[in-house]
């Protein structure tokens, strides 16, 4: 397929890069919306059938879509989804998950975030229009779903969910929103701290996280990266944060070039 007949190209406010890493997804979509995740995610699962996502974010985006009956199936096409997401989806970016699911991209979801929107979905079992269930796995934190994984003596308890979910997962969807990396100022919550990369590794890469890394890479077909700047302290804070963040999520855990 030629660049000009590429598909990606339609998805106006998305860049694809294909990445030579050593480990892990080769296709990675960047954009600042998160919920044109949707498209890309659409294009990354293709005919094939619904993948698991991981997920890491500062909130948790499981607010369920207005109109579940609306979001076009899967197979209605990339141009139908891509609308769907920037015309019916909510410009606050936390109802694209469960959209997904009620489009049958995703399956399953394991989720690292630490706060909860206004009318989130507090339940570990989504359930889609078609009476689909689909397995919602919360952490606040890497390490408590790596810990001691795939040692079924010492695993942590969410270690052990986890692993459940990715042995039976056929190809795996990781998804990073940049402002997963940042914290509320105690003196303005309205402001947000971005944090330096010693902080970004040794959340993304703890003591002891290579067991679950090498599972989740292992199956993973496709990378998505929302900048999301207004969550990040601006477009300048943002893209001083991203350089810190793909210096570890690339160079370090991907084993990649810098994008």
């Amino acid at each position: 397929m030629s660049l000009l007949e590429s598909p990606h190209l339609k998805l106006a406010g998305v860049t694809r890069l294909a990445v030579a890493g050593t480990r892990g997804p080769k296709d990675v979509y960047l954009f600042d919306p998160h919920r044109l995740a949707l498209p890309c995610w659409a294009l990354a699962v293709g005919q094939g059938p619904p993948a698991l996502l991981v997920t890491l974010d500062r909130h948790l985006d499981l607010v369920p879509p207005a109109r579940p009956a609306a979001v076009p199936e899967g197979s209605a096409g990339l141009r139908a989804l891509d609308e769907h997401a920037r015309w019916e989806l909510d410009v606050r970016n936390y109802d694209h998950i469960l959209a997904a699911m009620e489009a049958g991209l995703v399956g399953d979801a394991l989720l690292i975030g630490r706060a909860r929107p206004r009318g989130c979905f507090e339940g570990d079992v989504y359930v889609d229009r078609r009476g689909q269930p689909h397995r919602l796995l919360v952490s606040p934190t890497v390490d408590r779903v790596a810990e001691a994984y795939g040692c079924a003596a010492t695993a942590a308890p969410l270690a052990r969910e986890a692993e459940a979910l990715l042995s039976g997962a056929g190809q795996v969807l990781l998804d990073v929103d940049l402002d997963c990396f940042t914290s509320p100022s105690d003196a303005d919550p309205t402001e947000v701290l971005p944090w330096p990369r010693s902080t970004i590794r040794s959340f993304l890469m703890p003591e002891g996280s290579g067991a679950f890394w090498d599972a989740v890479l292992a199956r993973c077909n496709a990378l998505t990266l929302a900048r999301e700047p207004y969550h990040c302290g601006g477009v300048v804070a943002s893209g001083r944060l991203f350089e810190e963040v793909v210096g570890v999520l690339f160079g370090e855990l991907l084993g990649a070039e810098l994008p």
